[in-house]
């Protein structure tokens, strides 16, 4: 949600650098969802969040660069700040903006801002969460306690250690969180391994049946970038065991990893129309590589190409994501337009093939 030129934007109001705010809002969301997800934890503040959750106006976000300009700017902090000290209490909220302004090197007055900011991207989610999945108080709980290991993995190192002594986490956050990631390792290698004992009591050539497995778990560790050691282990673990998986000389893993590692990156730093320019070369190899993924798919089981297909749905939000804020950039539309409408139709069209 927050591109380069908004980022700026933040910065400068700050009066900080903008790797510096980047640096402190990669703290402060994380760690403002998993207070609220301690807030969740009982079922009367379950009810209090979702209440609020409800009431949040999801409008401003649609336009941050407009929302976050001038006097209304300022409203939308303070808005954020208000809603949090209502769930969370005034100490928890004052308590939590001292421990981001430590970790990130920055006064009372810009770590209170970016607390406020931070409030209002995780309860505008929030709120698309219940519309768009029909969620009540308890499951809304629910997807707080389910993701307790992402979001602890996405706080910087030693962060969620500082948050629980300040008080502001739950006593149970840290052993919550380290079980769920420590489910996911298990669950991930339990399938490997099953679907491996499986392949060899019918004779089936496993490889054919752990590449999906490798491929969903090294696309999710990919995607979530920051995930603990104990998930990218089993995801190794996984994706060990694909390498070896060639088809008409193409090795499958790799293609797909490219494919990642060129959309992510060439999108990822488009911020003018030079660099859109710059960036031109590396698009058109992403969409050659999408085009060779769809060859070998082709070639691949239905079920392959169901498991593939669900990687590719759950990658598919991001990439639009990524395009919609290139897309806002200024001139950059001109430049970047045939190549990425190409690159997406033929993504669409992966996330299909099932």
């Amino acid at each position: 949600m927050l591109a380069p030129a908004l980022l700026d934007k933040i910065a400068a109001a700050l009066g900080v650098s903008s790797g510096t705010a980047k640096a402190a809002l990669a703290a402060a969301v994380p760690a403002v969802l998993g207070a609220l997800g301690s807030k969740a934890s009982t079922e009367v503040g379950a009810r209090s969040l979702f209440d609020a959750v409800t009431k949040t106006n999801t409008g401003p976000m649609g336009d941050l660069a407009s929302t976050l300009t001038g006097a209304a700017g300022a409203n939308f902090v303070q808005g954020g700040l208000g809603s949090l000290g209502s769930l969370l209490g005034e100490n928890a909220v004052q308590s939590l903006s001292g421990v981001i302004g430590k970790q990130a090197g920055i006064g009372a007055d810009a770590s209170s801002s970016i607390i406020g900011l931070a409030s209002q991207l995780a309860m505008g989610q929030l709120a698309k969460s219940v519309t768009g999945g029909g969620l009540n108080a308890s499951s809304l709980s629910g997807l707080l306690s389910a993701q307790q290991g992402n979001i602890a993995s996405a706080l910087p190192a030693g962060l969620g250690s500082m948050l629980s002594t300040a008080g502001v986490l739950g006593g149970n956050f840290a052993g919550n969180a380290t079980r769920a990631v420590n489910d996911a390792a298990r669950s991930a290698s339990a399938a490997t391994a099953q679907a491996a004992n499986a392949a060899k009591k019918t004779g089936t050539n496993w490889l054919a049946w752990i590449i999906p497995l490798a491929i969903i778990a090294a696309a999710a560790w990919y995607f979530l970038g920051q995930g603990t050691q104990a998930v990218k282990d089993a995801a190794q673990q996984a994706a060990g065991s694909a390498t070896a998986l060639v088809v008409d000389g193409v090795d499958l893993n790799a293609q797909l990893t490219s494919s990642m590692d060129g959309l992510k990156s060439a999108l990822g730093g488009i911020t003018d129309v030079a660099s859109a320019q710059a960036a031109l070369p590396k698009l058109e190899d992403a969409v050659k590589s999408v085009d060779g993924l769809a060859a070998i798919l082709a070639k691949l089981s239905p079920e392959q190409r169901t498991a593939v297909a669900g990687m590719v749905n759950t990658f598919l939000p991001t990439l639009k994501e990524l395009i919609a804020k290139v897309m806002a950039i200024p001139g950059v539309g001109d430049v970047v337009k045939p190549t990425v409408d190409a690159l997406l139709t033929k993504v669409e069209a992966l996330a299909k093939s099932a």
